[in-house]
């Protein structure tokens, strides 16, 4: 008999590792599925340097699907531009610009406090990886066309921090 109940709680405690080891690797394999899903949904924007001394390291959107954003009208979308800070920076105002024919044309923001769209960091020590976060609302007013929207965050004390030109597409 006890050579038997031995036995049975081998088997037991093996079959337990094995259901643990294979519950872990599935726990993992999950949880690299889910941040791969919240990555894809993601869309890397393609977007070119207007200036500034920041080094721009993304720009993103999880409203977009593709590198050239197609903005439907009475839609709202976030841009996300991720930096790191050039040097400390303590008070930022933030702009945006359509650039149509060559002409930039100011578009207001719902938040033009730079700090604020940033997450209420400021200040921002000097090398420090930060994002840049901006909703804008796409009117139905708009006229149906392709602009590049310029995105612009400057310091009062640090000058002009960057300046990322992004090519979007507005759609009925």
């Amino acid at each position: 008999r006890r050579v038997r109940v031995a036995v049975v709680a081998t088997q037991s405690t093996v079959s337990s590792g094995i259901n643990a080891e294979y519950g872990e690797r599935t726990m993992k394999q999950c949880v690299v599925f889910m941040m791969a899903l919240a990555l894809a949904s993601a869309a890397d924007l393609t977007h070119k340097s207007c200036g500034g001394t920041a080094t721009v390291t993304r720009v993103y959107s999880d409203d977009c699907s593709t590198a050239v954003c197609k903005l439907k009208k009475g839609n709202s979308y976030q841009i996300n531009i991720q930096f790191d800070a050039p040097s400390g920076l303590t008070d930022m105002t933030a702009s945006l610009a359509g650039v149509i024919a060559g002409i930039p044309v100011p578009f207001p923001l719902p938040v033009s406090d730079g700090c604020a769209a940033c997450g209420n960091t400021c200040p921002i020590a000097s090398g420090a990886s930060v994002t840049f976060s901006e909703s804008l609302k796409v009117e139905p007013s708009y006229p149906a066309l392709k602009l590049i929207s310029r995105w612009k965050l400057d310091d009062k004390t640090s000058g002009h921090i960057l300046c990322v030109d992004i090519p979007v597409v507005i759609v009925s």
